[in-house]
């Protein structure tokens, strides 16, 4: 992360579906400083997981939110502050990525 920007986000994960062999699984911290590495997190996010996101400035927190992502999109919990609607382009790119990728699939699975 760019030691001189002023802000960034912490995204908190919380994975949802842990097997009882599984060790105690806690929230992995992930700091980003620029929508593409926010884009890149949330692409290798699996689905089913809970996440937080804060939103940090000049070290002070200016907004917050809880999402929830499933294989088609991810759910807003609450978002509140800066958080209010932080994460529509970025789901938005997300989004088109995947469309583009299932077509991508569907064309070499034709193909063949």
């Amino acid at each position: 992360m760019n030691v001189m920007a002023i802000g960034h986000a912490e995204l908190y994960i919380y994975p949802e579906k842990v097997a009882p062999q599984d060790r105690i699984v806690s929230p992995q911290r992930i700091d980003v400083a620029s929508t593409q590495e926010l884009l890149e997190v949330l692409t290798s996010m699996s689905a089913e997981t809970s996440f937080s996101v804060l939103l940090v400035i000049n070290e002070c927190v200016v907004g917050n939110g809880k999402y929830f992502m499933t294989h088609e999109t991810v759910t807003i919990l609450h978002e509140f502050g800066a958080c209010i609607g932080f994460l529509v382009k970025p789901l938005a790119l997300l989004r088109e990525a995947r469309l583009e990728y299932q077509q991508r699939y569907r064309e070499e699975q034709a193909a063949e």
